[in-house]
């Protein structure tokens, strides 16, 4: 035989192999996409009734689940479908619909303990001011069960790249990973509440805790300015309000708290100050202790943590517990937010008629959460979920057992490592405006490139901010809104600093407001560099600032954490490694 038609046959082999392989993968692809499309909404049928706490709905949703997925699951099981996982063009479909059907079968059985406990998951949630200790416990085995379960599958679903899939497989894949993701999310949440309740309602003997409600109108670091503060009383799971005050009545300090030479040179001596200014940073940790300091110098109550909430999570918490009617005014989750930092302050140019507002409602929607008296109770769970992950809710807890538990996951707000080592990328915003102009603030942060070289990692970051104040904000809003031009700001017109701050070992090598090149600044904050851009927007206008940052590499995603703004989205991003 000649070596052309060798050739040509073995090609031939090779298509005929191919041919029959495609078909192979087709015939069975009809059948497993068809389990697959079952399981995903069996999955979607099971949080739901998860979620409604119907315990018939969701012993009929388990049963479901666990048929699809276990016959998804079978049929990518052998070895015929493992050999299609390796063949080059159709692999990575096969290899992902294995995924898929492996994370559902494995999550089908390992959700059965908690499935079986759904109703009891109102345990987590006060009646009558108290929570019941004994019943949190027995939740403990089957909720760290699940999280496992969930964030396993998580891992798994997420190894794989979606993007080279057939289009119809992808859109079920990413359907599926979302679903997962979500949930995984919800129930690390569950189970750190599940394990951390105990001690921290009071198990061991009282707890107190500041309650700060973050003003978004005047944004800061952490989301917004400190408003109202309330002390919460827990002891055996029960729970009440204490005393509550203005943040702005400890006023300024003769003297700052103790502060680092970095934290002075970056943020001001006014981070130890002022109460009000001690969310400069991004670290929430750091501005609880300051708050801590501060509070326990004025009041006599030791505290034993701080958390902290902002307006948008207010109006989410208000998803569960129904429309709150406050001094006249019809308080939803659709309208929380423009009354509680914009129209209050039209209406009530008064500050202690603010403040008393902000306090009656703090102590209104408290009473309401803490009878009990919520119309669907599963979405108060989830509303502090959402929070936490868009970065509204803060919880820094002064007993080392109980923030351990807590350290690594969002709502620490930690911007490090228990080493000391940052790998994120912080984008804080900080009004130098002295009024609630952040109201009429519009701002997003995108990462446009990234790339490696010689080992260093290095990415553009862009921010973007507009001011949506009307032309003639300076006379046709009130002067607590609109400024007053003591601090050299004319009235209607925002200064916004807009922070970087970099990984641990990290730089910015370049620096540009509008186009134009400015110099770096020199001003480190441990082992992160910061650059600040001073901004200055006239009604209706446009700034964009642009970073070019270079890190130590990082494996998988560098998360880009972001202040929070009056949208009820997550303003924060993620950026692949490059390296």
């Amino acid at each position: 035989m000649s070596r052309a038609r060798l050739v040509f046959s073995l090609l031939a082999a090779a298509g005929i192999f191919f041919l029959l392989a495609a078909g192979l993968v087709a015939w069975q692809a009809l059948q497993v996409n068809s389990a697959l499309r079952a399981a995903v909404a069996d999955a979607g049928t099971f949080r739901a009734a998860l979620e409604a706490g119907n315990e018939q709905e969701v012993d009929a949703a388990l049963s479901d689940l666990q048929d699809s997925a276990g016959e998804a699951e079978e049929r990518t099981s052998g070895l015929r479908w493992s050999i299609l996982t390796y063949t080059p063009v159709i692999g990575d479909d096969a290899r992902g619909v294995r995924a898929a059907a492996t994370a559902v079968s494995d999550l089908s059985e390992a959700l059965a303990p908690v499935a079986q406990r759904a109703t009891d998951l109102d345990a987590l949630l006060p009646e009558g001011g108290r929570v019941a200790l004994e019943a949190v416990a027995e939740l403990q085995q089957p909720v760290n069960q699940a999280a496992q379960a969930l964030e396993a599958a998580d891992a798994r679903l997420q190894a794989e790249d979606s993007r080279g899939y057939v289009d119809q497989f992808r859109a079920r894949y990413d359907e599926l990973a979302r679903l997962v993701g979500d949930a995984a999310d919800a129930m690390d949440a569950a189970s750190v509440a599940v394990d951390l309740m105990p001690l921290a309602l009071g198990a061991e003997g009282p707890q107190r805790y500041l309650l700060v409600f973050q003003n978004n109108a005047e944004i800061r670091a952490t989301g917004g300015l400190p408003g109202a503060l309330s002390l919460l009383n827990a002891d055996d799971g029960r729970i009440s309000l204490g005393r509550q005050v203005a943040a702005s009545s400890f006023g300024e300090r003769s003297t700052p708290l103790p502060i680092t030479k970095d934290e002075e040179e970056v943020f001001t001596d006014y981070l130890g100050r002022y109460m009000l200014d001690a969310n400069f940073t991004p670290a929430f940790p750091r501005t609880a202790e300051l708050m801590k300091l501060r509070w326990e110098e004025v009041h006599p109550e030791r505290l034993d943590g701080v958390i902290s909430l902002d307006a948008v999570a207010v109006s989410y918490l208000l998803q569960a517990t129904g429309p709150l009617t406050v001094d006249g005014y019809d308080l939803t989750a659709d309208n929380a937010v423009d009354v509680l930092i914009n129209q209050i302050y039209i209406d009530r140019p008064d500050p202690q008629a603010q403040d008393a507002f902000f306090r009656q409602v703090v102590s209104t929607m408290f009473d309401r959460i803490l009878q009990g008296d919520l119309g669907r109770p599963r979405e108060l769970l989830a509303a502090l979920v959402r929070g936490a992950n868009e970065h509204r809710i803060y919880t820094r807890f002064f007993d080392e057992g109980a923030q351990d538990l807590i350290g690594a996951r969002l709502i620490a707000g930690e911007p490090a490592t228990p080493d000391g080592y940052a790998e994120r990328i912080d984008v804080t915003l900080n009004s130098g405006t002295a009024s609630k102009m952040s109201y009429y603030l519009d701002y997003d942060v995108r990462v446009s490139s990234s790339m490696c070289s010689n080992g260093v990692e290095s990415a553009q970051v862009t921010a973007r901010l507009s001011s949506t104040a009307p032309l003639d904000a300076a006379t046709s809003l009130p002067s607590y809104l609109s400024g007053t031009g003591s601090n050299g700001v004319a009235p209607g017109k925002q200064l916004v600093e807009v922070r970087l701050f970099t990984p641990s070992g990290g730089a910015v090598r370049e620096f540009s407001i509008n186009g134009k090149d400015f110099k770096p600044d020199k001003s480190p904050l441990g082992d992160r560099a910061t650059t600040t851009a001073y901004i200055f927007l006239e009604p209706e206008q446009t700034a964009e600032v642009t970073w070019q940052v270079t890190a130590p590499p990082v494996a998988g995603v560098r998360e880009v954490r972001v202040t929070p703004g009056i949208e009820p989205r997550d303003y924060s991003t993620r950026l692949s490694g490059a390296c």
